[in-house]
């Protein structure tokens, strides 16, 4: 009994945690909104209401029970890969360098996994789980924090522990995270830049939205988020100019939190295992 009390504690002090941490960004994207889109704003915020709700229940549930479930299995493992020194560089080595090439290095590989680990959550095997993600039609800066949970542990599961296994010191690897979380948050901003040429080299939010859009032809692009050099190098880079139509999927998941969440435990959420033909526009993003 004594047990399960403090889970709940634990639960409700995570979801305390989960707002709090969005405040700041809350603040900072609704000035962003007011400044750039001008006369549009209020109608964005209105139109964007029921998936915003949507969202925050995703967040909560994962804060009060997905995220202590992960930590566990993620501890073991991490504890696994240390007691064995599976590390293919040691952290004395990371800090021989200067800081700020250890930290450029901690975000690139970090980001060279995250394409790759992005990439095989479009497959068959685990779109079911991502497309909770993809189900956002508004697309806000809180869709960045919009996950199932088997797709948190694919996100801290395979990153993470490459991370590790590279043998990084700590404080390169809160940095890797503190950054990848906050500009996830900016590429998912109701935003239309570009970067014009930077936005060859950077990820910018116009080419992250073309990843969430609706439209045939964006489908699988844009994998990175924070160096677009990947989707270059591997051809699936797509910036014609702002994403102006529509965003999401329509896989067969309702606006709610126990179907976003029980899709995945579904055996028709994997039918293009199996499917012969190629995946069709409703299944596809």
């Amino acid at each position: 009994m004594e047990t399960l009390f403090q889970l709940l504690i634990d639960s409700a002090m995570n979801m305390y945690a989960a707002l709090r941490f969005l405040i700041i960004p809350a603040i900072v994207f609704l000035i962003l909104q007011i400044h750039f889109r001008r006369e549009h704003w209020l109608s964005d915020l209105k139109q964007a209401k029921q998936e915003t709700g949507l969202s925050l229940k995703i967040l909560l549930f994962n804060a009060a029970v997905s995220v202590p479930l992960i930590s566990i299995v993620l501890t073991f493992l991490h504890g696994w890969i240390h007691e064995h020194g599976l590390y293919l560089f040691k952290s004395a080595h990371w800090e021989a360098l200067p800081v700020p090439l250890v930290l450029f290095f901690a975000v690139f590989f970090g980001d060279f996994v995250g394409y790759w680990r992005h990439r095989f959550e479009h497959t068959p095997i685990l779109w079911p789980a991502h497309a909770v993600h993809h189900s956002d039609t508004e697309v806000t800066w809180l869709t960045s924090a919009r996950w199932h949970p088997f797709n948190l542990l694919t996100v801290h599961g395979i990153a993470g522990t490459a991370m590790l296994v590279m043998g990084f010191p700590v404080w390169a690897l809160l940095f890797n995270s503190m950054m990848r979380g906050q500009y996830g948050f900016f590429i998912h901003a109701n935003l239309p830049w570009t970067y014009g040429k930077l936005g060859k080299f950077i990820v910018s939010p116009a080419m992250h939205r073309w990843h969430h859009s609706a439209e045939e032809k964006a489908f699988d692009k844009n994998f990175a988020e924070i160096f677009c050099l990947f989707d270059r190098m591997f051809g699936t880079y797509y910036l014609p100019g702002p994403c102006d139509g529509p965003l999401g999927v329509h896989d067969d998941m309702k606006p709610t939190l126990r179907s976003q969440i029980g899709f995945a435990f579904t055996p028709k959420a994997y039918k293009r295992l199996f499917a012969r033909k190629p995946a069709t526009k409703e299944a596809k993003a």
